[in-house]
């Protein structure tokens, strides 16, 4: 399956690609996450992680125009897993023949850079077009492909009772941060009330803590949610909400733009 990225033209072995869709319209960020990855989508009730070809192989960002309304998402297996590779587009299907297959050439096979994605070069058209194979074990990180690889094995090992357990019903309390919506497993949140007017700054912190108040005789830590993923401060701050949050070791409160819904999972 052949695809094109910054005007050239490259390939996945066929048993690797899923499907191939357009480009979503809605994309949800991933706070504090690599420039390569571009979000995550749902395709048929399904989390989709998208990652962008253009930064996995080391090119620029693609200009803003029409040209963005063709770029496609090549679903593609890696290990047990889904990710959406997109590309500016789609290209076509091919059999390759394996003569025509050639090893990268030693030069640029030592490259680190997105070079080292590429396992072989396909000598189309008489050798006037030449494609590059992708090597799907290697367009990741090696520490990226380890964690696929015990991810794969969590889930193979995950018991019977554990599946089952999974399958009731989850409570989250969805917040928002911008344009973005996340959720909290209820059981974690004490309450929700309003930001304090006063927080008591602490010396040498990190960025993102605010400070400590005082909630009904007990100092509590509060965290800017928009500090700690780096987002610029809210204009309008009438609406922001602190979720009063605790762990097995820690109480904190979370400063969010606001809180929009209780969502329930149902039984599956």
């Amino acid at each position: 399956m052949t695809f094109e990225v910054a005007g050239q033209e490259f390939a996945l072995p066929l048993d690797v690609v899923q499907e191939i869709l357009p480009a979503p319209a809605a994309v949800t960020a991933v706070a504090r996450a690599e420039a390569v990855v571009l979000g995550i989508t749902s395709v048929r009730d399904s989390l989709l992680p998208l990652l962008s070809l253009r930064g996995l192989l080391g090119f620029s960002a693609a200009p803003d125009g029409n040209e963005n309304e063709r770029e496609k998402v090549v679903v593609a297996r890696i290990g047990s897993t889904h990710v959406g590779l997109v590309a500016d587009r789609a290209r076509a299907i091919i059999a390759a023949d394996a003569e025509l297959v050639d090893p990268v050439p030693p030069v640029l096979a030592a490259r680190t850079g997105g070079e080292s994605r590429i396992s072989s070069i396909y000598r189309a058209d008489g050798g006037r077009r030449l494609i590059s194979i992708l090597s799907p074990a290697q367009l990741f990180r090696e520490d990226v492909m380890q964690r696929l690889a015990a991810g794969q094995s969590a889930s193979g090992a995950q018991s019977a009772p554990e599946a089952s357990a999974s399958s009731q019903e989850t409570v989250f309390l969805v917040f928002r941060l911008g344009d973005d919506e996340f959720g909290l497993p209820i059981d974690t949140v004490v309450e929700v009330a309003q930001v304090p007017e006063r927080i008591t700054r602490m010396p040498r912190t990190p960025k993102f803590l605010e400070g400590v108040v005082n909630l009904r005789g007990e100092v509590l830590p509060v965290v800017d949610q928009r500090k700690r993923f780096d987002m610029p401060a809210l204009e309008n701050q009438a609406g922001r909400r602190l979720v009063v949050i605790r762990t097995e070791r820690h109480r904190a409160g979370l400063i969010v733009d606001g809180v929009s819904d209780v969502l329930r999972t149902g039984e599956r």
